[in-house]
């Protein structure tokens, strides 16, 4: 039963996904240059975008926030940011530094256009000063990759021209407490974030070498002892453990039987009804799976997928591929009306184009539903 991913999400859908299920881009290298305590590196920056105090700031506390235009969990950020930015407006001094635009192989100067409309649009949205990343790309280099950051959103918080702080803005309030009232510990900052960063640098190698040995495995076309090792690692590396998990879901439908995929999901519908229908969503988003697979996944999405745009998506897509048009259309108009409501709310993340994408699907299954009845 060898299965193809599906272009079924859009990138726009996606990140309301992103948004949902409460993620975030955030990563971490294995190389660390840059760390708390550590002398801050000079800013380098193309253009200003809003602002003008846009330095390292000699008699104030300096934020520097990463952020980029297609970055969901960066632009939710914002706002709050913004009453920080005014909350101690006498104490700290924001800088957002706009990075990792995607821009293929031209210059990161190409971006800014489209990044200067972006921040024109969000008008108070960001009370702070606005720069982007230079063609070097050094901010970028010299401060996230140095620290050891690969994603964003991230924050980075400058006092006396020196490294207080490195994390995600979601901790940022009480960070700014702590140094505002004279309570922060820089020293014991700097073990904690060290302790943090090298144990994830270690559990992410550890992670490399279990895909790796599951790869290899599928390879040798020991399909076996792949479903083994995803087995064993789901249980040793908890934090990783849906993914273990889906693997496993993949290579039972690429290289098993019917019946053991049913099994699979059965079992795991047992032990832990949440990464059920997480596995549920996923056979949506393949092709050429049995329609007994899909009745599968999408009973347990309806019994156990939380009522959100991305689960209730999948759920009618499922439905549609099984002929039942009718469920297929009421779901995906429940979709289509979360989606309208949420745009109400933020127009910036939402795009028209996603609720017209759905609105699409809307009609689709109602024609559908209408043909067969």
């Amino acid at each position: 039963m060898k299965t193809k991913k599906r272009n079924q999400f859009g990138g726009s859908l996606m990140l309301i996904i992103l948004i949902l299920l409460n993620t975030t881009v955030y990563a971490q290298s294995n190389k660390i240059s840059l760390s708390i305590g550590d002398p801050a590196p000079p800013l380098s920056y193309s253009k200003v975008l809003k602002g003008k105090n846009v330095s390292l700031s000699d008699d104030k506390i300096t934020v520097l926030e990463f952020w980029a235009t297609w970055c969901v969990p960066c632009i939710a950020a914002m706002p709050h940011l913004s009453e920080l930015s005014e909350q101690y407006s006498d104490a700290i001094n924001v800088i957002a530094i706009n990075v990792m635009e995607r821009t293929g192989d031209q210059p990161y100067s190409v971006a800014i256009p489209k990044v200067a409309e972006f921040v024109e649009k969000m008008g108070d949205k960001m009370k702070f000063n606005v720069v982007a990343d230079d063609d070097e790309k050094n901010m970028d280099k010299r401060w996230l990759r140095a620290a050891g950051i690969e994603g964003i959103p991230a924050t980075i918080v400058v006092k006396d021209k020196k490294i207080y702080w490195i994390g995600h803005p979601m901790f940022l309030d009480n960070v700014l407490k702590e140094i505002t009232n004279g309570s922060f510990d820089l020293l014991e900052r700097k073990k904690e974030y060290e302790k943090k960063m090298t144990a994830e640098r270690n559990e992410s190698n550890s992670f490399k070498d279990n895909m790796n040995a599951i790869e290899n495995a599928i390879t040798s076309k020991n399909y076996k002892e792949a479903i083994a090792l995803t087995d064993k690692f789901s249980v040793q590396a908890l934090s990783s453990s849906y993914v273990y998990k889906q693997r496993k879901l993949q290579i039972l439908l690429a290289f098993f039987k019917e019946k053991d995929v049913l099994n699979y999901l059965n079992n795991t519908q047992k032990t832990n009804k949440k990464d059920a229908a997480a596995l549920a969503s996923f056979i949506a988003t393949q092709e050429n799976i049995s329609s007994k697979t899909d009745a599968k996944a999408a009973d347990i999405i309806d019994k156990y997928g939380e009522k959100n745009t991305y689960y209730l998506d999948c759920l009618s897509t499922l439905q549609s591929r099984l002929g039942r048009f009718e469920q297929a259309y009421k779901n995906q108009l429940k979709v289509l009306n979360l989606l309208i409501e949420a745009r109400k709310e933020k127009p910036d993340l939402i795009s028209e184009e996603v609720i017209e994408s759905n609105r699409e699907k809307v009609e689709e299954y109602q024609r559908k539903a209408a043909n067969s009845r």
